[in-house]
């Protein structure tokens, strides 16, 4: 009952903790769609950003208000009844989204307390937002990042706990088509990562960018591997390696690629992404498209994967359960009398087993032919003489002849 209570506990202050974390952005945005500056400096190019940029807003105020509804399926008792993918997808694309942030701006905020607060730019007319605007929004993504898995946790260990608890290795490892997928990834996601990877190097670049750069080539990486680790599931052995971390760790890379892989193509395309300073040449979307593939053949690979994992699963709790079925029904049954009624099977030292009678029925007489003769006297056998109780030691003939006639 205590450790209910603290799980109920820990997921109130999870679910809270995101509920505040969302309210800050989705204030400033509501305000920008309403046609206020909140945050925005005179000389910003946000403050004239046109359709593109209006949309862009909108379809952001839904995303986080989402994050409100996933928050309320994941603490009350009706989110366990809800089918997995409609859960599923939603905390797939705020892992995605989010995963960089709650990586990279923690970084960045430390580096930047070690360079002594040197440029937050809040002097250059051209900068997009204050200061404070970014410190305000990314510490609640970074809350969020980290309410949001919390409450996940929590939430698979109490519906599929069994399952992502079970080993890594399973000895059985995917087939050629699995694996055919899992190469034109790859070969998907290596522009992306090389571009990433000589942002992050380039000495001459922002201390900021190359964190971020190097983030994402972290994810990359991560993705690949995991997803490899995942299909290989290599010759069973003594292993203390668990499903989850491996899957958690590769479910989140791959999201991270595919979401913003995605989120910079609309940008792109849009010329939304124009405004804030995104790339959006033809080699650029080129790149973020085949990022996007990557991420969703790692995410499909890695779902097909679970899934076989999941019917082998049950599969084999089914035959159990089958097993159990046919032993309890090949299990010796009771001696039953007439009635249903089981008997004891009790024996009187020296007595056969055949000469016992029935619980609860009357003691039949023994047949004259079936009794013993001594000489030429034969006296009529009796009931009560042939038998004993009813239920009890049995009565009938003993060896040498002699009627039973004692208990």
């Amino acid at each position: 009952m205590d450790d209910m209570d603290d799980m109920d506990r820990a997921r109130a202050a999870l679910a809270a903790g995101a509920v505040t974390a969302c309210l800050p952005y989705l204030t400033l945005k509501l305000n920008w769609l309403a046609g206020g500056h909140l945050g925005i400096p005179e000389g910003s190019p946000l403050r004239d950003g046109g359709a593109a940029l209006w949309s862009v807003n909108a379809l952001t105020v839904a995303m986080d208000a989402t994050v409100l509804l996933l928050v309320l399926a994941l603490v009350r008792p009706f989110g366990q009844r809800l089918p997995g993918l409609l859960l599923a997808l939603p905390l797939w694309g705020a892992a995605g989204l989010l995963g960089p942030i709650a990586v990279a701006f923690p970084l960045q905020a430390v580096t930047g307390v070690l360079r002594s607060g040197g440029g937050s730019g809040d002097g250059d007319p051209g900068r997009l937002l204050e200061g404070w605007v970014w410190t305000l929004v990314y510490t609640g993504f970074t809350l969020q990042a980290l309410a949001l898995g919390g409450l996940f946790a929590l939430y698979v260990r109490r519906r599929w706990g069994a399952l992502l608890r079970s080993p890594l290795r399973t000895g059985a490892t995917e087939g050629a088509a699995a694996w055919a997928a899992f190469a034109v990834a790859v070969l998907a996601v290596l522009p992306a990562a090389v571009s990433h990877t000589d942002f992050a190097l380039d000495s001459g670049g922002a201390g900021d960018r190359r964190i971020v750069e190097a983030t994402f080539a972290a994810y990359t990486v991560l993705a690949v591997l995991g997803t490899a680790r995942l299909l290989h599931g290599g010759t069973p052995r003594r292993s203390r390696a668990r499903l989850w971390p491996t899957l958690i760790t590769a479910g989140t890379a791959s999201a991270v690629l595919a979401c913003w892989g995605g989120w910079l193509l609309l940008g792109s395309l849009s010329g939304g992404g124009r405004t804030v300073g995104q790339h959006d040449d033809r080699a650029a979307e080129w790149t973020y498209a085949a990022q996007l593939l990557a991420g969703l053949l790692f995410t499909a690979l890695l779902a097909r994967a679970l899934r076989r994992r999941a019917a082998v699963r049950s599969a084999r709790l089914r035959a159990a359960a089958s097993r159990a079925v046919v032993h309890r029904a090949d299990a010796p049954r009771p001696a039953t009398g007439r009635t249903g009624s089981p008997r004891p099977v009790t024996r009187q030292a020296g007595v056969p087993e055949a000469a016992t009678h029935r619980a609860g029925t009357a003691p039949a007489a023994t047949h004259q032919a079936d009794a013993p003769r001594a000489g030429t006297a034969q006296a009529a056998t009796t009931p009560r003489a042939a038998a004993g109780r009813a239920g009890g030691a049995g009565g009938g003939p003993q060896p040498g002849g002699t009627p039973a006639s004692r208990r």
